[in-house]
């Protein structure tokens, strides 16, 4: 899929109908007289742990059972994670905790990484550690899994709660706390203190190590849709300077442009040898931005400038489809007896398609373009997926093989987005996914994904999705937002998204609302 589609593929998930009938596991009963149930002794909240969101908030307010119902499910839509909070407002002792979590893939509705449990004395928390997630058996669609906690002699608190990490959407049920009023647990300052929030990174300027200077990069989707999907010399000139209402280029623009194919080629060895074949014919693509290059570096007098380029590895993911023949043997990514999570498969396309690319583009020698990076094409982290993590490590390591970078783009409250390091990513920019709301775009959003931004060290995406008057003005609160908010020119490293060429079609357009977007984008990037 597509940059634009991906996004709303898991963004739409959070406002669909989901269909939970699923059967409820079996609580067994507490085995002594001393072990009571302590769950109705205890005034139940639960907060976000993230940045609240409107319309995620809206989406989930379908689902708002009790978390202690047997039926009804509590829905939770991204921001970050969940904290459910049980104060029992005096001290207790505390012997059993669980609590049930559903999984169906299809509905956008997925396990969460793990459940920790903590616990409250004297105001202050500590730890008894995580539990973490089972990965499902491939197949299986609709299912449950119960997450708990146990100590044969307790553990004294005057509350716990549950942290619970969110992705795109987490439902529980079943919250059930087993324990004494009578009896002595062992005191909760015995496990790991769990510690304060730190300050902000800050954003991921331009100057940052793992971004390879990169300032303002262009996306530029190729290899399907025709038109849309070839870019010719004249398309990339006024993308790579400002172009003025009649003809004369006066100032830099973009300094990288980012190639990723549509999301409607085929993720097969046919479709990718199409599109990498596509990406290097003559006179388009990668050679027309070259071209373009040239004239430029005349136009603005910088002889030895050259543009940055960042190519993509596309995304294999398990249990998808029959991949095609590599050197005479099949690959499929459903997974096999030999090769249960389907790594030897993934990463046998994965190679395949590096070693090709990385053939063409050596064979190209470009003289105006330098390879900047690689960028990950898939705008979420699969926590749940069998062997996820295994199969980014090997990409991690390919590309750096390389001698480049990883580049990585995910959505507005997609799973691990401030984790981006820890996944092996060498830099990071969020998507805010603010203007393709349209009119219920809230500001928030924009606010939102720039303290992502600054909390998790990332850089930033503009977007724009519309010529219109009303995009318009969307976009202008948006780009003036990241101006006020020191978001702006050389303060922090932005890619762009704009649809299907539509800063060409504003670029050459004499219509004064669809040029607005152009001039706009221009000034944003140039400082003015």
């Amino acid at each position: 899929m597509s940059h634009s589609i991906r996004r709303w593929s898991a963004c739409m998930a959070a406002s669909m109908t989901l269909g939970l009938g699923v059967a409820m596991p079996v609580v067994p009963a507490a085995t002594s007289a001393s072990v009571q149930d302590l769950t109705t002794l205890g005034s139940i909240s639960t907060t976000v742990t993230g940045l609240p969101d409107s319309t995620f908030s809206q989406a989930e307010s379908v689902y708002q059972q009790p978390v202690t119902s047997a039926q009804g499910w509590l829905g939770f839509n991204h921001q970050g994670g969940r904290y459910i909070t049980v104060k029992f407002g005096k001290s207790v002792n505390l012997k059993h905790i669980q609590i049930t979590a559903l999984q169906n893939q299809s509905a956008g509705v997925y396990f969460p990484d793990y459940v920790q449990f903590e616990f409250e004395q004297n105001d202050d928390w500590y730890s008894a550690g995580a539990r973490y997630s089972a990965i499902p058996a491939s197949g299986q669609k609709t299912i449950t899994q119960t997450f708990a906690w146990d100590s044969t002699g307790g553990v004294e608190a005057d509350a716990i709660r549950l942290y619970i990490p969110v992705g795109v959407w987490v439902f529980v049920r079943g919250l059930d706390i087993q324990g004494s009023t009578t009896s002595q647990g062992s005191p909760a300052d015995l496990l790991t203190a769990v510690p304060g929030t730190g300050d902000d990174i800050g954003p991921m300027s331009p100057t940052s190590p793992g971004d390879a200077g990169i300032h303002n990069m262009l996306l530029v989707d190729t290899g399907a849709n025709g038109a849309e999907g070839t870019w010719s010399t004249s398309d990339f000139l006024p993308m790579i300077g400002d172009v003025n209402s009649v003809g004369q280029m006066t100032s830099p623009l973009f300094d990288t442009m980012l190639f990723l194919p549509y999301g409607s080629v085929n993720n097969t060895v046919t479709g990718l040898t199409n599109y990498i074949t596509d990406l290097f014919e003559p006179n388009q693509q990668l050679s027309a931005l070259d071209q373009a290059v040239a004239q430029s570096n005349q136009m603005l007098n910088r002889p030895d400038y050259k543009e940055k380029v960042v190519l993509t590895i596309p995304y294999f993911g398990y249990g998808t489809h029959d991949f095609g023949e590599i050197s005479g043997q099949d690959v499929n990514f459903a997974g096999s007896g030999a090769d249960p999570n389907a790594l030897t498969a993934r990463e046998s396309a994965m190679q395949w398609y590096l070693q090709t690319l990385m053939a063409k583009w050596q064979a190209a020698d470009f003289q105006h373009l330098q390879l900047a990076g690689i960028y990950w094409d898939e705008e979420q982290y699969h926590t749940t997926t069998p062997g996820e993590f295994s199969y980014l490590q090997y990409g991690v390591n390919q590309v750096h093989q390389l001698k480049l970078p990883l580049f990585w783009i995910p959505f507005y409250g997609a799973d691990r987005t401030d984790a981006w390091q820890t996944l092996g990513f060498d830099a990071a920019w969020i998507q805010p996914n603010y203007v393709e709301q349209g009119a219920s775009a809230d500001e928030v959003r924009i606010s939102n994904a720039m303290e992502t931004a600054k909390q998790s060290g990332m850089g930033i995406e503009v977007e724009l999705t519309g010529l219109d008057a009303t995009n318009q003005q969307l976009y202008d609160t948006f780009l003036n937002k990241l101006t006020v908010e020191g978001f702006g020119h050389d303060q922090v490293t932005h890619a762009f998204y704009d649809g299907s060429k539509l800063l060409v079609t504003a670029a050459e357009s004499t219509d004064p609302t669809q040029r607005a977007a152009y001039d706009a984008t221009a000034a944003f990037i140039e400082g003015k």
